[in-house]
């Protein structure tokens, strides 16, 4: 039941992630695909603060989202 993964769409929410992380001032890492914060990697509070920050970016991606879809949803809806 798996769908096979759309490339575009997968580049297109990358680069979501990225806007996003660079806008809240943390880095988007595309080798691991991972945000990053700006402390000191490989330390207990790099790891915490890369946890808060994948948090953070992931519910602005997440808000984002769930807006675009509305305003499409409310185009068509206009449109009928």
């Amino acid at each position: 039941m798996n769908k096979p993964i759309n490339q575009n769409a997968k580049q297109a929410l990358n680069m979501l992630k990225m806007e996003i992380a660079n806008e809240q001032g943390f880095n988007y890492n595309e080798v691991s695909d991972k945000i990053e914060s700006n402390a000191p990697q490989n330390t207990l509070e790099g790891i915490y603060k890369n946890v808060l920050a994948g948090e953070l970016v992931g519910g602005a991606m997440t808000k984002s989202l769930v807006t675009k879809g509305e305003e499409i949803l409310l185009k068509m809806y206009k449109e009928k």
